[in-house]
C-alpha cells in the first residue's frame, strides 16, 4: 500500500488533489468515470473513509483515484495559478512531488512529471 506509505504532509497533499477534482469546475459529470476509472460517488466514498485507504491493487478505487486525480491536476484539468490558492496549499512542484513519490511507492515507473 503506497499511500500507507507516505507522510502525513504528502497524503494531505493527495486528499487536497481527490478533492479539487471532485468539487471543482473542471471535470463534467458525463466524462467523470471516463477519466478517472471511478465516478464521484466512488471519490465522495473514498473521502469518508479517509485515510484508511487501500490502494494495494491497480484497479482499485483508491489506486484509480490517487494515479487519475492527481494526474489530472498535474497534467489534464486547467487550474489558473490565480485560481490554484483556492485548491492547494501548497504549490504545483509540491504536488508533483507528491505524485512521483507515490507512483515510486506504488511501482509505477513514470507519472510523465520530470
Amino acid at each position: 500500500m503506497a499511500f500507507s506509505r507516505l507522510g502525513d504532509a504528502d497524503k494531505d497533499v493527495v486528499r487536497t488533489c481527490l478533492v479539487a477534482i471532485m468539487e471543482g469546475p473542471w471535470i463534467e459529470d458525463w466524462e467523470f468515470q471516463t477519466r478517472l476509472g471511478i465516478d464521484r460517488d466512488a471519490l465522495r466514498e473514498l473521502l469518508a473513509a479517509w485515510p484508511l485507504l487501500d490502494d494495494t491493487t491497480e484497479s482499485s478505487p483508491a489506486r484509480l483515484a490517487i494515479n487519475n486525480c492527481m494526474n489530472e491536476v498535474c497534467h489534464g484539468v486547467p487550474i489558473a495559478v490565480e485560481e490554484w490558492p483556492r485548491w492547494f496549499k501548497v504549490w504545483r512542484d509540491e504536488v508533483g512531488a507528491t505524485y512521483r513519490k507515490w507512483a515510486k511507492l506504488a511501482g509505477y515507473s513514470h507519472t510523465g512529471l520530470r
